[in-house]
């Protein structure tokens, strides 16, 4: 045979330098099939599921917020539980309860837990420098104090604009094996986070600058810090959360986790992790994975995080939140978002065709719907930032 070989089904490049799976047209199933169509990966089953009842609130169906997803031609699923209890499920025609998707950037919120843990215990302080953890990383994140990455706020020559088929974002995902760059001599996960540079500082106030790379830095600093593979701790926290369905992650070729989004789930799966977030980490079986005063300390001090893209609240310790609920975005229109005290999780899947993938007024709707849902299931308690959908 001469010339090229071709490029894995699925992963060679298309159209802006995205992968086949992820092309406008066929992103909504490619969000479905990634976690078979990537070229690394492990898989966990819980050996127990967190038992969920059905026990639908009548009222959830006549919110204009709720009908506007559901409606929505770009919408995939959605579960809203209260604890233990499914209050609302929805699934589109061409989607059916057990099958997975991709979490894509829902998966940092593990990290939070992770970090959290390690705060807590005393082994990680955020106020240090990343150098001081990682001696051989490169000058992008050297001198960045580890909460900044936590917050988003590094600014460094890795890009992320999924708009930008040029963005360094690509490298990060032939690395971790969701795209296959041809001419590029491929790399592991670390191996590439190594080789992001500095850029010029600017002056200013702190502010948001999403880099999932950022993610993937912190996670190998706690896989340092507390001895344990990465890849053990991702089955405590499958275990924790008492997953029912098989869960898939994505690694590198070397079999490091892709930290920054590469969990692939069930959608009651998806509201059993919420719940494990909602509950810092405190899990099926006395397992414990995260930490409740550090989810308790990121919401009481989101204002020192960096201002959202959502246009309202804050980006804090790898999560959004406005100090009432915690939740974060995914690639493609994914949503979680979990009320810690009421127990409130909802669960948002999403399958965006639009060129970018990546639409934040679409995920600010999530959001504003997620706020309403959870304010009428308490009687308005929740409801103090709660937008109008228009």
């Amino acid at each position: 045979m001469s010339g090229e070989w071709p490029s894995p089904r699925g992963l060679a490049l298309g159209a802006r330098n995205k992968a086949e799976w992820d092309q406008p047209a066929v992103r909504r199933q490619g969000l479905r099939d990634l976690y078979r169509l990537h070229r690394y990966g492990v898989s966990f089953r819980a050996p127990r599921a967190l038992p969920l009842a059905v026990d639908f609130d009548r009222s959830l169906p006549a919110l204009e917020a709720l009908r506007w997803f559901v409606a929505h031609p770009w919408s995939t699923a959605l579960l809203v539980m209260c604890g233990e209890r499914i209050v609302f499920e929805h699934y589109a025609a061409d989607f059916a309860p057990g099958q997975l998707h991709s979490l894509q950037s829902i998966t940092k919120t593990s990290v939070h837990l992770l970090a959290g843990r390690l705060i807590e215990r005393g082994l990680l302080d955020p106020t240090r420098q990343v150098c001081e953890y990682l001696p051989g990383i490169g000058s992008g994140y050297a001198a960045a104090p580890v909460q900044d990455l936590l917050d988003m706020a590094v600014d460094n020559d890795y890009t992320e604009d999924y708009g930008d088929p040029g963005a360094t974002v690509g490298l990060l995902e032939d690395a971790h094996g969701w795209r296959v760059l041809p001419g590029y001599s491929h790399i592991n996960l670390r191996e590439f986070l190594a080789t992001v540079t500095a850029s010029t500082p600017t002056a200013g106030p702190r502010r948001l600058y999403y880099k999932t790379a950022n993610t993937d830095v912190v996670a190998w600093i706690c896989e340092s810090l507390s001895r344990q593979e990465l890849r053990s701790y991702y089955l405590e926290l499958v275990e924790a959360a008492g997953t029912e369905d098989i869960v898939h992650l994505s690694t590198d070729r070397v079999g490091t986790p892709f930290a920054g989004g590469g969990l692939h789930m069930s959608l009651r799966d998806l509201g059993r992790y919420g719940l494990l977030l909602a509950r810092g980490g405190s899990g099926l079986g006395g397992l414990r994975v995260g930490s409740t005063s550090f989810r308790d300390a990121t919401r009481a001090q989101c204002v020192a995080g960096t201002p959202s893209l959502l246009g309202s609240g804050h980006y804090r310790n790898f999560t959004e939140t406005e100090g009432t609920w915690l939740g974060h975005n995914g690639y493609g229109g994914q949503w979680l978002m979990a009320y810690p005290e009421s127990e409130i999780v909802i669960a948002c899947l999403s399958g965006l065709a639009d060129a970018g993938g990546h639409d934040w007024s679409y995920l600010a709707r999530l959001a504003a719907m997620g706020e309403q849902i959870a304010g009428e299931l308490t009687g308005g308690a929740h409801a103090r930032r709660s937008k109008a959908i228009p």
